[in-house]
């Protein structure tokens, strides 16, 4: 039975060791298909999780995010076969998912890596990852983790503001891709009303309002319209602001979540995150920009964020039904100018104009310069939010007519703004992601325990992941999508390392030169020697030249065969050494195998002595115990005789006692005088 235990267990080890190199070698090639196969051959299996786990978690440690990043992959094509998915679900996958995602985020917040775009692709491998998972009806504990998870990441103020964006949407969209009875399910999970605290705490300070409303959108879809109000109590301290969360209507969603999130904004006063502002006039160049097309709202809003450091705005867009966004970024603009102007009517006007680094476009307008007008009765809070967004620092008026360089960004600014955009292919996933501008169209779900029917006119494509918030403009000069960093194929190198040894194509040596030229030499000169006049005979001539290339034919033979013969020996001489070593490394090998097996065998011998041992240790003590108990027993025994005959002996003595009073009571009773 040992045996058969040793044998078990040191298939199993050689089994992991091969399973490891092919696994590292998937790695190497950054080849997430060929990991897939290996993975099926290997059996989806425990030990095939554990063993991938403890891969991952030791590239984590060591920054191989690239490497990560194919496993992710792999899982990724494997979880597209739902029976493959709910296999590795069966084995533990979302904890350890969770898991690894937990250590990203915590790399996410370190000085050294929060930059680092391989982490940042790998991030948005994960947040992919958990779309999928969220398709496979976890258990609600599994769900709950996931979410709670990507609610981390969204509220973690020293994470790449994108990054945190994008969580939020993730979380949304798994949200929206539950059935109704599963939406009911998470909703009534008592554990989620901490993280919703969290979400609902965020919404005043996290200053950008894109954020906010994603904010607002997963809070209205965990929460059933028969709880919102003692919700919304618990989460706002205003009664004006948690009336206006209860107001907010699935259908209505756009225009009532703006009307709730002025109020939160303005509110807060002086201590603001964002700055709301109606507009009065747009424009891209000379290009007049409109309002989106939506009677849910009553103004054109444009909105300073102090958090992304950036002003956002939604614009119409005729030609489909989503909204288009212009966003202007602290990092994108050079300069900025808030300008008193007439109007030509009784009222003036406070016009903010924007210089940017590189031009944008919207629909066939490209442009450098935008300008808005605002009633000048927000002079002093849009000079103000401009100088928070744009310089960072708080800063009296400017002069009249006067521009405002903007400082340039550190680049730990330039990373908590919107500087990317991703692109998935369409093939990635069925459900509805939305980008930066959260909102979704009237067939996605509800957010509310009915299915969701929302004009949400800013929902993307589920092709577009927009982490910039360009949804139909990207800045020129710059990719549109952002370079993904794939892993370094490590070993591949130029093959001229392996012609050395080949004996084709030889080329000459030095040597094979010079005895070139020593040959050609005399040929040379008896060419020279017929073109004289004083070689008489054109015999002669002939005759001499067939003599020179005959010489130099058998002298090149001779040279190249005896270098051919050198050459194959030195090679064969290498491939001879190279053999022996190889043979030499695999009884090395083995010699070690068999003796790990060896000393794994001596020391699960030493255990079974050590156990057996101890047992018969446990067994002398048992019978040194039970001898004492016999003793005592014998003891008992002879004490208990003893009383036993002494009773007796008693007994006796009073029996005869009493038959001696019994004859004096008779002698007495027969002779009264006597008595």
């Amino acid at each position: 039975m040992t045996t058969e235990i040793v044998l078990g267990e040191t298939l199993q080890c050689l089994q992991n060791t091969q399973f490891d190199k092919k696994m590292e070698e998937c790695l190497l090639r950054g080849d997430p298909s060929r990991l897939v196969s290996v993975l099926h051959y290997e059996g989806l299996t425990s030990n095939a999780l554990t063993r991938l786990d403890q891969l991952v978690t030791k590239e984590l440690c060591g920054s191989g995010f690239s490497r990560v990043l194919v496993v992710v992959k792999a899982l990724e094509i494997l979880s597209q076969n739902k029976d493959d998915l709910q296999e590795l679900i069966n084995h533990g996958l979302t904890a350890q998912v969770c898991l690894w995602f937990k250590a990203i985020h915590d790399l996410l917040t370190s000085d050294f890596h929060k930059s680092s775009t391989p982490l940042l692709s790998l991030t948005e491998e994960f947040y992919d990852y958990f779309l999928l998972l969220g398709q496979a009806s976890l258990p609600v504990c599994q769900l709950s983790e996931v979410l709670l998870q990507l609610s981390r990441v969204a509220m973690e103020t020293e994470i790449y503001f994108p990054l945190r964006l994008e969580a939020i949407r993730i979380f949304n969209s798994i949200l929206g891709s539950l059935s109704r009875e599963g939406l009911r399910l998470f909703q009534n999970d008592e554990n989620q009303n901490e993280i919703l605290s969290q979400l609902a705490a965020m919404i005043p300070t996290v200053g950008d309002y894109e954020l906010q409303v994603s904010l607002s959108e997963a809070l209205c879809r965990l929460t059933p319209k028969k709880k919102r109000e003692p919700k919304a109590n618990q989460w706002f301290p205003s009664a004006d602001i948690s009336s206006a969360f209860c107001d907010i209507k699935d259908r209505n969603f756009e225009g009532d979540c703006r009307r709730f999130l002025n109020i939160v904004n303005h509110c807060h006063g002086d201590q603001r995150r964002v700055y709301t502002f109606p507009c009065l006039t747009a424009f891209l160049d000379s290009t007049q920009l409109f309002r989106p097309d939506d009677d849910t709202l009553d103004e054109f809003w444009i909105d300073f964020n102090l958090g992304s450091g950036c002003v956002s705005f939604f614009v119409n867009e005729p030609e489909g039904f989503l909204w288009d966004s212009i966003h202007l970024l602290r990092e994108e603009v050079t300069q900025y100018s808030l300008q008193v102007k007439d109007d030509g009517s009784t009222s003036t006007l406070m016009v903010f104009s924007v210089r940017l680094k590189n031009p944008i476009m919207h629909r066939n307008t490209r442009g450098q310069t935008v300008e808005l007008s605002f009633s000048r009765k927000h002079q002093g809070e849009l000079e103000e939010a401009a100088a928070q967004v744009f310089t960072k620092a708080k800063s009296s008026p400017p002069a009249k007519d006067t521009g405002c360089p903007v400082q340039a960004p550190s680049s730990a600014d330039r990373h908590s703004g919107r500087s990317y955009s991703r692109k998935k292919p369409q093939s990635k996933s069925r459900l509805k992601i939305l980008p930066l501008s959260s909102v979704s169209s009237e067939d996605e779900d509800s957010v509310t325990e009915e299915v969701l029917v929302s004009d949400r006119k800013r929902a993307a494509s589920d092709s577009v992941f927009h982490c910039e918030g360009y949804l139909s403009h990207q800045i020129e000069g710059t990719p549109a999508q952002k370079r993904r960093v794939d892993p370094q194929l490590e070993g591949e190198g130029s093959n001229s390392g392996q012609t050395e040894h080949s004996p084709e194509g030889l080329e000459p040596t030095p040597e094979d030169e010079g005895l070139i030229g020593e040959v050609m030499a005399p040929l040379i000169q008896r060419a020279e020697l017929a073109n004289t006049p004083e070689v008489d005979s054109e015999s002669d001539q002939t005759s001499g030249i067939t003599a020179a290339f005959k010489t130099f034919k058998e002298q090149l033979q001779q040279h190249f065969t005896t270098n051919r013969q050198n050459f194959l020996q030195s090679y064969w001489h290498k491939t001879e050494n190279h053999v022996l070593l190889s043979l030499k490394e695999g009884q090395q090998h083995i010699s070690s195998l068999l003796t790990a097996v060896h000393q794994h065998r001596l020391l699960l011998l030493q255990r079974f002595e050590s156990s057996i041992m101890d047992q018969l240790n446990q067994l002398e003590e048992d019978s040194t115990a039970l001898n004492s108990i016999n003793t005592q027993i014998l003891v008992t025994t002879r004490t208990a005789s003893f009383f036993q005959s002494e009773m007796q002996r008693l007994d006796s003595f009073c029996e005869k006692h009493l038959q001696r009073l019994k004859s004096l009571e008779n002698a007495v009773s027969g002779n009264p005088s006597s008595q």
